[in-house]
């Protein structure tokens, strides 16, 4: 995705395919490769807990990017140099050792772990909460940054921002029928992904909303248009039967 100031569009996208030999892990490397030259500002790659791998995060930091990823909660910490999960670890901590953070409209508590996990000597491990829901387990947020400089703030108000891309991928599915439509060879496929990004770009940046928002105006400028087109028809006195077939309902 891509980010405006109020908006975000689909950008850059990559067909999966299993038949390749590559796994999804290689194909995200493979698209973080492509991205060369130097840049004035850090560089913070996001990502969610089932992309995450040591490859992966390897991968960024040859690149000099940041990682900062949702972790599963079973993930390794050593506190104290003792190995112990996320969640098991979560049980000895009180709200008097956590911060309140405001991200947004939520608020969180927040516990800072500095120190090695499974594959990193040295990171940001922020377990955390909603400041409204209990500090339990089935509660717990586990979120891991390579770069040790940033607040933790900054570092939950990054990861947010992976927010657009869940988003985009459910009204893809639940509006455009993402994951409903019929075709199955890859050409077939590729263009039906092609018109689903031209259908969520322009309903973007024709109304300068939401996608969903977008869409809607869409489907209610379609309808006034046959209302109107009915309508006209019938003042000039058009038979029906031609009328129909125009709307392709004969």
């Amino acid at each position: 995705m891509v980010h405006t100031f109020t908006q975000a569009f689909p950008f850059a996208f990559r067909l999966y395919d299993k038949t390749s030999g590559r796994s999804k892990i290689d194909l995200a490397i493979e698209m973080l490769s492509s991205l060369k030259g130097k840049r004035a500002q850090p560089v913070y790659v996001l990502v969610d807990s089932w992309y995450l791998s040591q490859a992966l995060i390897e991968a960024c930091l040859k690149q000099g990017f940041h990682v900062i990823a949702m972790l599963k909660t079973n993930r390794i910490l050593y506190p104290k140099g003792i190995a112990i999960q996320a969640k098991e670890f979560a049980r000895y901590i009180e709200p008097n050792d956590t911060r309140l953070v405001t991200v947004g409209n939520e608020r969180y508590r927040v516990y800072r772990y500095e120190g090695a996990l499974n594959g990193l000597d040295d990171a940001v491990v922020l377990l955390a909460w909603k400041a409204d829901q209990p500090m339990t387990p089935d509660h717990l947020h586990v979120i891991l940054s390579t770069d040790r400089e940033l607040s933790d703030e900054d570092i939950l108000r990054y990861y947010a921002q992976r927010w657009t891309t869940e988003c985009f991928f459910r009204q893809a599915k639940d509006q455009l029928k993402l994951d409903g439509y019929r075709v199955r060879h890859v050409r077939a496929v590729k263009r039906y992904w092609v018109v689903v990004l031209l259908a969520c770009v322009y309903s973007i940046a024709e109304f300068q909303q939401d996608i969903s928002s977008g869409l809607e105006l869409l489907r209610s400028r379609k309808g006034h248009s046959v209302v109107e087109f009915i309508y006209d028809a019938a003042k000039q006195d058009i038979p029906i039967d031609v009328i129909k077939k125009q709307l392709h309902v004969a």
